[in-house]
């Protein structure tokens, strides 16, 4: 990671490159290796998930070795009223932190902070005034984010800062599922499916796309609460009370139908 004190707004930066040893191999490899797995009897999923644990521990083995790492986090750890940005892929958003465990296209004028999420993150207590993720948590076990990332997301925020969470909406797919058999399902749903069946579409949404959970509002509220947040509550896609997320949410009208947001406030 690097510094970048005398030019304002750039802030926090890490090597721009994948670091990831399968990322630079040539696709051909990738795809001889993808065959082999095959053949060894271990399909894509596993094979992905033993990659990923190899890219986090040379991650983690960077990040700890790394003096430009140890002195970025420090000078991080020193400033209050941050803007998180969990989960960011290539959206890097402006004036926020915007964190992920491989490195996105630069951007100017953003900061980017890279770390293995599943361990304890290099942010003070109460540093943080608002928190954003979208469609990120999915993309963890239920038990890592019920025990994990949501106390995490409560020991950095301040006293009353804001969490707002998008992830797919378990319960809209189950309701698709259920008017399919009346054929009557949602216009940007029947679209979306190109022509799969709607039991396919549940099972992605569930397991598919690098998804280990699907989400209802019902199982959102209950692990937050656990957590120790209060005043959860399910908003509308693209509706807030909180002003520093107006506008965040992506604006594609079948990823906002689908989408489960819920807004809470660490007391």
């Amino acid at each position: 990671m690097e510094t970048h004190h005398d030019s304002p707004g750039e802030g926090l930066h890490q090597v721009q490159n994948s670091w990831s040893p399968y990322a630079r191999l040539p696709q051909s490899l990738r795809s001889q290796l993808r065959q082999s797995w095959n053949h060894l009897g271990f399909n894509n999923d596993v094979a992905s998930k033993l990659r990923y644990e190899v890219d986090m521990a040379l991650l983690r083995m960077r990040c700890a070795v790394s003096g430009r790492y140890k002195r970025a986090t420090s000078e991080l750890a020193g400033r209050k009223h941050l803007r998180l940005h969990l989960g960011c892929g290539n959206a890097l958003l402006p004036g926020w932190i915007n964190m992920d465990c491989y490195p996105p296209h630069k951007v100017p004028g953003t900061e980017m902070l890279m770390l293995d999420m599943r361990r304890k993150w290099p942010l003070a207590d109460g540093s943080a005034s608002a928190l954003f993720s979208e469609h990120f948590l999915e993309h963890l076990p239920f038990e890592t984010v019920r025990d994990h990332i949501l106390k995490e997301i409560r020991r950095i925020l301040e006293p009353g800062g804001h969490v707002r969470i998008g992830v797919p909406n378990g319960e809209y797919f189950v309701e698709q599922y259920m008017a399919s058999k009346r054929g009557a399902t949602d216009p940007l749903y029947e679209l979306a499916r190109h022509g799969k069946s709607s039991m396919v579409m549940l099972n992605e949404i569930a397991h598919g796309f690098g998804h280990y959970f699907a989400y209802d509002f019902e199982t959102m509220q209950q692990i937050l609460k656990e957590a120790g947040f209060a005043e959860i509550r399910r908003m509308k896609p693209d509706n807030t009370d909180v002003e520093v997320f107006k506008g965040l949410d992506r604006e594609d009208p079948w990823r906002m139908a689908m989408t489960l947001y819920v807004e809470a406030i660490r007391p």
